[in-house]
């Protein structure tokens, strides 16, 4: 007897992607500041979270990737992405 696998893929469309895309970069540039200094990633940590649980993937490397290049974009030039200010 011949087995099969019965495997489903879910093709999105190229908007769809390039949706998901920019909203991981955008997540990826979102920081916590504490008295104006870049200390937790927080878009990355929501990211990551959010990519667990996301029905409708991408590929996760391209998340991944996307995320760590936000984030880095993000620390480098403070000037680019959104920053949360927490003042002690």
């Amino acid at each position: 007897m011949k087995s099969t696998v019965n495997t489903k893929r879910y093709y999105e469309s190229d908007f769809a992607f390039l949706v998901k895309a920019a909203l991981y970069l955008i997540l990826g540039l979102t920081w916590l500041s504490v008295n104006d200094h870049r200390i937790v990633p927080l878009g990355v940590i929501l990211g990551f979270i959010f990519s667990k649980v996301d029905a409708l993937r991408i590929d996760r490397k391209i998340e991944y990737a996307l995320l760590v290049v936000g984030a880095l974009l993000g620390l480098v030039f403070t000037g680019i992405g959104l920053t949360l200010s927490i003042s002690i």
